[in-house]
């Protein structure tokens, strides 16, 4: 039997274009797409692969909390030292 589940994805924009997307609870299901339709159905076809293989593989119960409707995404400006950095950033200096 299959039941369906709503799900939290977080996609990425991709430097190259595209957009990469992963789940929450499942961080190793990762797929990618452009745009942003194909990226969800890729990672849709991702995730149910690897449900499919737990179940064949008497994996973990699926958590009611994979989907997060309060999902709150933001950016800080962190302090990093200088060692640490690879190429020259042109993002501003916190003193």
């Amino acid at each position: 039997m299959i039941i369906t589940r709503k799900c939290t994805v977080i996609l990425s924009p991709l430097e190259e274009g595209g957009y990469q997307a992963f789940f929450p609870y499942y961080p190793n299901c990762v797929a990618d797409g452009l745009p942003v339709d194909q990226a969800l159905a890729n990672t849709t076809n991702a995730l149910e692969g690897v449900l499919h293989a737990d179940a064949e593989n008497d994996g973990d119960p699926v958590p009611t909390g994979v989907h997060a409707p309060h999902l709150v995404i933001g950016e800080i400006i962190a302090r990093v030292p200088s060692i640490l950095i690879e190429e020259p950033d042109s993002a501003p200096t916190i003193q």
